[in-house]
């Protein structure tokens, strides 16, 4: 079977991910870091039980003896995440905050199915895009709660003392 295209869009996966790692500017790379290993320990985690429990596969992946996707789980996801932690409007109304961090699983749910339609780089078995949008969203929400604690940003931070 030709995958030249399954590989493509991977490698073009690994240099958009790249590339938007290196562009992230100075003063916000010390939460890029928390963020992209936060969520990639997040990632290896739950692509693990999904694989292990045969509710998706990736028919084509970058590693034979890993059966998660090492694109998405250790690069592609990660980098999306440190701009979801980077850029996170904290500042703004609880609406702008609640539509910015929709915005990130409900872009990657769309390409994800995109993806599951007409690639082998996915195939659900009793998986549907619902959880795929769940638990882009819960795990993203836990990376913005560990990076605002990891860094003491919040309400509880303003009333400390030092």
């Amino acid at each position: 079977m030709n995958n030249k295209i399954e590989y493509s869009i991977l490698l073009a996966v690994w240099a958009i991910a790249l590339t938007g790692l290196l562009l992230v500017p100075k003063r916000h790379r010390r939460k890029a870091q928390v963020a992209f290993l936060f969520q990639q320990f997040i990632c290896w985690i739950l692509g693990l039980i999904v694989v292990q429990n045969n509710w998706l596969d990736y028919p084509v992946r970058e590693l034979k003896r890993n059966y998660s996707s090492l694109t998405f789980e250790f690069i592609a996801y990660p980098a999306i995440a440190v701009y979801l932690n980077i850029y996170y409007p904290a500042m703004k109304t609880k609406w702008t905050r609640l539509l910015f961090v929709l915005a990130f699983p409900a872009a990657i749910t769309v390409v994800e199915i995109i993806l599951e339609k007409n690639t082998e780089l996915i195939d659900y078995h009793s998986w549907s895009w619902y959880w795929t949008f769940a638990s882009i969203l819960v795990t993203l929400g836990l990376s913005l709660v560990f990076n605002r604690w990891f860094f003491r940003e919040g309400k509880s931070a303003a009333g400390e003392t030092s």
